[in-house]
């Protein structure tokens, strides 16, 4: 059983024909900051991208294309290897000398909404820097879930990229047509983006900063933080803003369309939002507590504050910072990381394991105790009062988190070559698989990670598109039975 060639020639034009026309307002930028060789770049890269992708569109002919599921997991892995390749070339020919796998690590870091960087930021230019916040803003709601939207213009009418894209649980509300849910989707997300960039022009920043804050903070990817326009983001009125749309990003989108339909009650009902806001609470509660029980504050309302900002930072993925956390007492950057494990909601721009895997798996074990107790008690796993929890799903989910920490792990083992101690490797393994960009140690809370080889960083662009697609996607392509799909594989 072979591959639908045709298919995937056909998707990857479109994706190379939408990411030439995003490099133009980066282009324009660089004009208008007279960045001539950055702007040059991106400009002959774009006309490139556009060309192949129009040629790819208007002279090759295709039927209608139907897609298998074996087919959606290798374009998703396809895509996003070559959108990242492609997005780093202006970098990468924008005259400041990186390395190869600096720019394919600084694309990756885009995509991927991570927002770490191996180079520093005061040596990029600035239509670069708002490229890498467009790559942010793209990979945000995911491009494959973009194409979803406007697949049947070109023949193409199936749900396989958006499974293989984002697996795992997903509600059943607004599956029905993939291409109404991926407009619905970026209808919302179009909508956050400009009310967020109001708001921000509204405040003490420019134009320039409000924009690529938006694509940043919009997709959970943090923030990009000029020396010079630092002070625009020193202010609570920024913070706010910053992390409020962080939560409504980290939110499922469902919640939206469920509000669209004017069904509070089911949004009141939904556990997932309900325990992702519980969660923000309790932890904010006890860094605070933390914070000035141990006189790291003096005061309570600025313990508040700081732990209120960096928990939604973490649990969101979003991963920027508004004080150095690594400062803080042992129990309050553990409950940081525990919230890197932990992640935002299903169908969010968040990453990590996400609110209904965990929810589900103390479920599981809640219903494991009982029945140690109870033998012969049959009792469903209810997501919430009318919502059993399949077999197939609370297998999958299991699957899901140990697929999670044997990847978790083993980047932890490969990062160990660097010879960094034990914080910083473990810290920016989780960092990376959970697309937040942030860790402990030799790092700290800069985000930068340049310290670590070329290997090391092959090794975290690895993580981050692991982590970006739920590893499904990765690691499926990986395996013997994908490639040879009509031999029985005995396990």
């Amino acid at each position: 059983m072979g591959f639908n060639y045709k298919a995937i020639i056909k998707i990857l034009g479109i994706l190379t024909l939408i990411e030439g026309v995003f490099m133009l307002p980066a282009f324009a930028v660089g004009l208008y900051f007279c960045e001539w060789k950055a702007a040059g770049s991106l400009f002959t890269i774009s006309i490139i991208c556009i060309s192949v992708g129009f040629v790819i569109l208007t002279q090759l002919r295709f039927d209608k294309i139907a897609l298998r599921s074996r087919e959606g997991y290798f374009i998703a892995f396809a895509s996003w290897i070559y959108c990242s390749f492609l997005g780093a070339l202006p970098i990468y020919f924008c005259g400041q000398g990186f390395t190869l796998i600096n720019c394919i690590f600084e694309s990756v870091a885009g995509f991927t909404t991570t927002g770490c960087s191996v180079i520093d930021i005061n040596n990029i230019p600035l239509c670069l820097l708002l490229w890498r916040a467009l790559c942010h803003w793209l990979g945000g709601m995911g491009i494959l879930v973009l194409l979803i939207s406007i697949f049947p213009l070109w023949g193409i009418n199936n749900q396989s990229l958006a499974v293989a894209e984002t697996p795992g649980a997903h509600s059943s509300k607004i599956e029905a047509k993939s291409s109404d849910m991926g407009k619905f989707l970026y209808l919302s997300y179009l909508t956050l983006s400009a009310t967020e960039f109001i708001l921000l022009i509204i405040g003490p920043m420019d134009w320039y900063n409000a924009l690529i804050t938006t694509c940043s903070s919009i997709s959970t990817a943090g923030l990009i933080i000029l020396p010079d326009s630092s002070w625009m983001y020193d202010t609570l009125y920024v913070h706010i803003v910053v992390m409020i749309f962080s939560v409504l990003s980290s939110l499922n989108y469902v919640v939206y369309f469920l509000a669209v339909r004017k069904k509070w009650k089911e949004i009141f009902k939904n556990n997932e939002t309900r325990v992702f806001l519980i969660i923000i609470a309790s932890a904010t509660i006890l860094i605070t507590l933390c914070l000035k029980l141990t006189d790291t504050y003096q005061s309570i309302w600025l313990a508040l504050r700081d732990a209120l900002f960096q928990v939604v930072s973490f649990i969101s993925t979003s991963g920027y910072f508004v004080c150095d956390y690594t400062t803080w007492p042992a129990f309050a950057t553990t409950v940081l990381m525990i919230l890197l494990f932990i992640g935002g909601c299903s169908f969010s721009t968040s990453g990590s394991l996400k609110i209904i895997r965990v929810l589900v798996l103390f479920k599981l074990i809640r219903r494991g105790f009982i029945q140690q107790i109870h033998p012969r008690m049959v009792k469903a796993v209810m997501l919430d009062e009318n919502t059993p929890v399949s077999a197939k799903t609370a297998s999958s989910i299991a699957t899901h988190t140990m697929l999670f920490f044997i990847t978790f792990f083993l980047g932890a083992i490969l990062l160990s070559f660097n010879n960094f101690d034990m914080e910083t490797t473990v810290t920016t393994s989780i960092g990376m698989f959970s697309n937040t960009g942030m860790a402990l140690g030799v790092p700290g809370c800069s985000g930068y990670f340049g310290m670590f080889n070329g290997f090391s960083q092959a090794v975290m662009c690895f993580l981050m598109i692991a982590g970006r697609l739920e590893m499904y996607a990765l690691v499926i392509v990986f395996a013997r039975s994908f490639w040879k799909p009509d031999k029985a594989i005995h396990i």
